[in-house]
C-alpha cells in the first residue's frame, strides 16, 4: 500500500496563499452552490465567463488598480454567482474586508443574500476557512468575527457582508466597504445619484471591488456607465459574455439528414435572417443556430425581439432590445452614430463639433415700459465665440451652421429660422434638481436643427436670450411653451416688454376647423402631446429628424412610455430639449415660410404682433 508523501510547510503555506488569493480555486476547493436545475448542492466550479472575469479583475489588482467592472448580463450566465463568491471569499479570508451587495429590489437582494450564505456555511468547519459568526441578521448581515487571532488581540478577520436594496442602501453611506457588487443597476431609480453614494464609500486601492451588473433596460445611465467603460472614458471594464460563448446553447440534430437539410439564413424560416451574419462574425456552428431558432420559437414566442432581450450576441442588441420607449430603438440606435458625427463625444481637430458661444446684446432700443418708465429693448444681437481652455460660468450656446453659411457674424440673410422654447418647471421627482430650460433653433427650410441653448438660469435672463436668438436668426418665429404656466413670464417680456411681432400663437387641435387663438404659446395637453410625439416619430423614420445634438438625442432614447401609458423621460433623465425641439419641429410644419406669407401681405395664422406701441410689427424686417 503506498503511503502518502507529507506536504512541507513551505508547499502548505503556498496552498495557504493561493486560497487566500485565488477565487476560483478556493470555490473549486471548498464551496458549494445549489444547482438551479436540480436544487441539489454542486461544488461551485467557476464557468468561462465567471473565470474571465474574475482573471480581468484580477488583473486590475496585478497592474497596482481598483478592481472595476461593469457587467452587461445575457440570461442565465452567472455572473451574480460569480460575483457573490468573490465577495464572501475576500470577506472570510481578508481582514476587515467590509462588503455590500445593493440590489434592485428587496427579492433580488434576499436570493442573493442566500447564495452567499450557503457558500458560508457549506464551508468546511476549520477555523481558517470558516471563521466564526458574531452579529448576524437573516437576509441582511453576516459579521464574521472567529476566534482565530492574528497579531493583535481582536478577532479575525473582523469583516461584514451586508445585503441592502437600491431604495435604502443610503443608511449605510457613513460606512467604508471594500467590495461591493451592485445588482440590476440599470433598473434603480435615481442610478446616478445611488452610485456617486456608492462609490464614494470605497477606497481607490488595489484590493478593493466594484462590480456594477446588470442586464439591460433601454438606453438609461446604465448604457451610458456602460458606454463610457467600453470606449476608455472610465477606470471600469465592460465586460459582457454573449448567449454563444455558453456551452450548454447548443441542439444537436436528430439525423445526418436533419443537419444537411439545414440552410443558414434560409429565407423560408422566420427566425433565420440573422444567421449569415453570426456566422461570418463570430463562427457559430449549426448546432448554435439550431438552438437559437428553437429557442425563439419555444421560449421567446417567436418575437425575435424577446429573444435579443434574453440571449443577446452583442451589447448593442442587448441595448437595442429592451425597454419600454417611445421611439424606435433601432431608428434610436441609428441617431447615436450621427451625432457621433456633428457632436462628438471626444472632439478633434478633424471633427470639431460644434461651436460653442454667447449671444449678446449688441445695440438695443428705449422703449416705454408697462409701469410709466422706459426699458432697454435689445435691437441686435452679437455671437461671441468662446476660447478653448478659458473658463466660462456661463451656460453656452452650440451652433451647428457651417462657417461659409454665416455673413458678417450672423446666418445667411436669406435663412429662415424657428426658435423654441421649453421652459423649467421646477425641481423634479427623479432627479432631485430642477428641470432645464431649453431653446432650440431649427432651419425652417431644411428641417435641421441649427443652435441648442439648455440652462437653468432666472426666467428674465431667458426671455432676453430667447430674444437674441430671434434677432440673430433673422427675426425667427418665437413658440414658447406655456403649459403650467411656467413660460407665461417669458412670453409676457417677449410681447408686453420687447413688442417682439413673430410669437406664435395656439391652435385649437381636436376640432375640424383648427383656428388660431389668441393665447401666446404652445400648449402641450392631452390633445397636443401625442401629436407632437408621432411627428418625432415619423421624422425618426423617414430619416428626416434633423438631429445634430449629442444632449438632444439623449433625450430621444431615454424618452419612455410610464405605467399609465404616458410619455416622459426616465427616472433621473431629462426631456426639456426634446420637448422644445418637437414642439419647434411641428410649428416649422405648420406654419409658412415667413418671407412667402410677408410677400402676401399678411404674416399668415400662428404669430402675433402686438397692436401698437414701439416695436410693433410694420411689415419690414428690423
Amino acid at each position: 500500500m503506498a503511503t502518502q508523501t507529507p506536504i512541507s510547510k513551505s508547499d502548505l503555506e503556498a496552498i495557504r496563499q493561493r486560497v487566500r488569493a485565488d477565487t476560483p480555486f478556493w470555490a473549486e476547493s471548498f464551496g458549494k452552490i445549489v444547482d438551479k436545475m436540480s436544487g441539489r448542492l454542486i461544488p461551485f466550479l467557476f464557468n468561462p465567463a465567471q473565470m474571465e472575469l474574475d482573471r480581468l479583475l484580477e488583473k486590475q489588482r496585478a497592474d497596482g488598480k481598483p478592481g472595476r467592472a461593469v457587467v452587461l448580463k445575457a440570461r442565465q450566465v452567472g455572473m451574480s454567482t460569480g460575483t457573490q463568491g468573490k465577495l464572501v471569499h475576500r470577506a472570510t479570508l481578508n481582514e476587515r474586508y467590509d462588503t455590500v451587495t445593493v440590489a434592485h429590489d428587496r427579492e433580488t437582494g434576499g436570493k442573493l443574500y442566500r447564495m452567499a450564505e450557503t457558500l458560508y456555511r457549506n464551508l468546511p468547519e476549520d477555523p481558517e476557512l470558516k471563521p466564526k459568526l458574531g452579529k448576524y441578521r437573516r437576509q441582511k448581515e453576516m459579521h464574521f468575527a472567529g476566534d482565530v487571532q492574528w497579531q493583535h488581540e481582536n478577532p479575525f478577520p473582523d469583516s461584514r457582508y451586508l445585503v441592502d436594496t437600491a431604495g435604502e442602501f443610503q443608511a449605510g453611506r457613513g460606512g467604508t466597504y471594500r467590495g461591493i457588487h451592485a445588482s440590476e443597476v440599470a433598473f434603480w431609480d435615481q442610478i446616478g445619484v445611488k452610485l456617486t453614494a456608492l462609490k464614494a464609500a470605497v477606497p481607490r486601492e488595489p484590493d478593493t471591488m466594484i462590480v456594477l451588473e446588470s442586464t439591460a433596460n433601454g438606453f438609461n445611465e446604465f448604457k451610458d456607465i456602460w458606454d463610457d467603460a467600453a470606449e476608455g472614458r472610465s477606470g471600469y471594464i465592460a465586460f459582457f459574455w454573449p448567449w454563444w460563448k455558453q456551452a450548454e446553447y447548443v441542439m444537436p440534430f436528430a439525423s445526418d439528414s436533419e443537419r444537411e437539410r439545414f440552410t443558414v439564413g434560409d429565407p423560408n424560416h422566420p427566425y433565420a435572417e440573422e444567421e449569415p451574419d453570426l456566422v461570418k462574425h463570430h463562427g457559430l456552428t449549426l448546432e448554435q443556430l439550431n438552438w437559437r431558432r428553437q429557442t425563439i420559437a419555444d421560449e421567446s414566442n417567436g418575437d425575435i425581439r424577446n429573444f435579443h432581450q434574453e440571449y443577446p450576441s452583442t451589447p448593442e442588441e442587448a441595448f437595442i432590445a429592451t425597454g419600454q420607449k417611445v421611439f424606435d430603438p433601432y431608428r434610436v440606435a441609428q441617431l447615436q452614430v450621427k451625432v457621433e458625427l456633428t457632436d462628438p463625444r471626444a472632439p478633434t481637430a478633424e471633427n470639431p463639433g460644434p461651436l460653442m458661444g454667447d449671444l449678446a446684446v449688441a445695440s438695443t432700443e428705449t422703449v416705454p415700459s408697462r409701469n410709466g418708465g422706459t426699458i432697454e429693448v435689445p435691437k441686435s444681437a452679437l455671437w461671441t465665440p468662446r476660447t478653448p481652455g478659458i473658463a466660462n460660468p456661463n451656460p453656452p450656446w452650440r451652433l451647428w451652421l457651417p462657417e461659409n453659411e454665416v455673413s458678417n457674424g450672423a446666418p445667411s440673410p436669406s435663412s429662415e429660422y424657428i426658435v423654441s422654447a421649453d421652459v423649467s418647471g421646477g425641481l423634479t421627482e427623479t432627479t432631485l434638481e430642477p428641470d432645464y430650460h431649453a431653446v432650440q433653433v431649427i432651419d425652417h427650410k431644411t428641417g435641421e436643427q441649427v443652435a441648442e441653448y439648455r440652462s437653468r438660469i432666472d426666467v428674465d435672463l431667458l426671455a432676453e436670450q430667447a430674444m437674441l436668438a430671434a434677432l440673430f436668426f433673422n427675426q425667427a418665429y418665437v413658440v414658447v411653451e406655456r403649459t403650467g404656466s411656467w413660460g407665461q413670464p417669458v412670453l409676457r417680456i417677449l410681447y408686453f416688454d420687447y413688442h417682439y411681432p413673430f410669437l406664435y400663437r395656439s391652435k385649437r387641435v381636436g376640432n375640424a376647423n383648427e383656428k388660431t387663438e389668441q393665447r401666446l404659446g404652445w400648449d402641450t395637453n392631452v390633445r397636443t402631446k401625442p401629436i407632437l410625439v408621432a411627428g418625432m416619430a415619423e421624422l425618426l423614420r423617414i430619416e428626416e429628424d434633423g438631429i445634430k445634438s449629442r444632449t438632444l438625442a439623449g433625450e430621444v432614447r431615454t424618452y419612455t412610455r410610464n405605467e399609465k401609458g404616458g410619455t416622459e423621460a426616465e427616472p433621473g433623465r431629462y426631456d426639456d430639449c426634446l420637448m422644445a425641439y418637437m414642439i419647434g419641429k411641428h410649428v416649422a410644419r405648420e406654419l409658412p415660410l415667413k418671407a412667402a406669407a410677408l410677400a402676401g401681405g399678411s404674416p399668415g395664422g400662428g404669430f402675433s404682433a402686438p397692436t401698437g406701441g414701439v416695436g410693433a410689427y410694420d411689415g419690414r424686417y428690423r
